[in-house]
């Protein structure tokens, strides 16, 4: 239980932020008027994050899929970022 519950605190902090961001990126370019319903929508993100977490059968499982999801956001802001998008 402790597993799935610090994975979701660690793990879904960065999620949250790159999911955000990559919305935040991929926005028409008044997309700078949304950072302040951005920001006030990361913390109601994160909750959502952790409360499924308790989804996963094990700790194990749940570190493996959100450090996936981790790695996938963040390589698509990277990657759109080498782009010029």
């Amino acid at each position: 239980m402790i597993a799935r519950c610090l994975a979701g605190t660690l793990l879904g902090f960065p999620l949250a932020a790159a999911l955000l961001a990559l919305a935040l990126h991929w926005l028409p370019e008044h997309g700078a008027a949304y950072v302040v319903p951005a920001l006030i929508l990361f913390f109601p993100l994160w909750t959502a994050v952790m409360v499924a977490t308790y989804l996963f059968r094990s700790g194990t499982h749940a570190w493996l899929t959100l450090g996936v999801a981790n790695a996938v956001t963040f390589l698509a802001l990277w990657g759109g970022r080498g782009m010029g998008a």
